[in-house]
């Protein structure tokens, strides 16, 4: 439904009243052409706008209207000038109108540019985790321990990594945690070497010194 203006207002009051222009121009003496600017909305050919709230007030008085809704009208059509004249709302703020139409269609590029980017994060980290090779911690023995000949393994990997200590294969816990007891038959310095790869060939090998005495 269309919304009524100021000059819609006061034309149907008129018309209701059975008033014709030439009527109403003697009654109020009004220039005809002023009140048929008024009722067509066209304040660019009227007075200041003092005139105009009186022309208004003209309009309610012979037609019995209440001039309070139809100022309350011109003010939301309507801003007064500081030279007195009255101007559409819609000139006085052209940037205001483009923000709040651009706001829908921000959001929407905003909301498409976020799903973009979760998806994209997404995938790089699946990329990033198929590509590095298995996580591979020995917490024991430590670097250049002195131990005994049997020297007891522990550590954790990927769960589904192949574990080889020294190339003998080695079970994983459920967690991906082993434990492994090892045999080191020289007396002196040892490197034990530990492994873990995947189904991709790819592996993380990690080497440690320690001092054997018996």
């Amino acid at each position: 439904m269309q919304t009524q203006t100021i000059g819609d207002l006061l034309r149907a009051a008129r018309e209701k009243a059975r008033f014709t222009l030439e009527d109403l121009a003697e009654d109020t003496h009004i220039k005809i052409e002023y009140l048929v600017a008024l009722e067509e909305n066209n304040f660019d050919f009227l007075p200041a706008a003092t005139f105009i709230k009186a022309y208004i007030r003209n309009y309610a008085r012979v037609f019995k209207l209440d001039e309070k809704p139809l100022f309350a009208i011109l003010r939301r059509d309507f801003e007064e000038s500081v030279k007195g004249q009255l101007i559409p709302r819609e000139f006085l703020y052209p940037e205001l109108k483009k923000k709040t139409l651009w706001m829908p269609v921000r959001l929407v590029l905003l909301s498409v540019i976020t799903v973009f980017a979760v998806f994209f994060s997404y995938a790089a980290w699946q990329w990033y985790q198929l590509s590095r090779p298995p996580a591979l911690i020995l917490a024991s023995p430590l670097e250049n321990e002195e131990v005994s000949s049997k020297v007891i393994l522990k550590g954790k990997t990927t769960l589904d990594a192949i574990l080889t200590i020294n190339s003998v294969p080695v079970a994983l816990k459920v967690d991906g945690s082993f434990e492994n007891e090892l045999y080191l038959p020289q007396e002196g310095v040892n490197t034990i070497t530990v492994k873990a790869s995947d189904k991709n060939g790819k592996s993380t090998i990690l080497q440690r010194s320690v001092k054997v005495k018996f």
